[in-house]
């Protein structure tokens, strides 16, 4: 199988490579979450952090850059998977995005840290 470097990739006009987070086993309120996928949950929605922008006009009107969280809809339109070693990568249309999410926000299953309590 070829692998790419999903960082050298160059995507087009409304496009965008992103890296799946990793699935959470325990959210911060304590639920303990099954240990394994299913199914609907590998292409159903998640975050995700973009790795790459294209330079579409689309792209700089949502304001997309390198590094931001971003939250993608249920059914994925068009999603393509990058063969790597390095995590679960995908192309994506920037149409598939649903809305970008600060740093600390938690949500469902593929979240990174918890909301602070106010």
């Amino acid at each position: 199988m070829t692998t790419y470097d999903p960082t050298k990739v160059r995507v087009r006009d409304g496009w965008c490579v992103v890296k799946m987070e990793p699935r959470k086993v325990e959210l911060s309120s304590g639920i303990v979450l099954p240990p394994s996928e299913t199914g609907a949950e590998k292409v159903d929605s998640g975050c995700a952090v973009v790795v790459r922008v294209g330079e579409g006009q689309k792209n700089r009107t949502l304001g997309l850059e390198n590094g931001m969280r971003v939250a993608l809809r249920s059914y994925l339109k068009h999603a393509n998977p990058i063969p790597t070693e390095q995590g679960e990568f995908f192309i994506v249309s920037s149409d598939d995005i649903a809305m970008i999410l600060p740093p600390d926000i938690e949500v469902g299953v593929f979240s990174s840290p918890a909301v602070p309590i106010r």
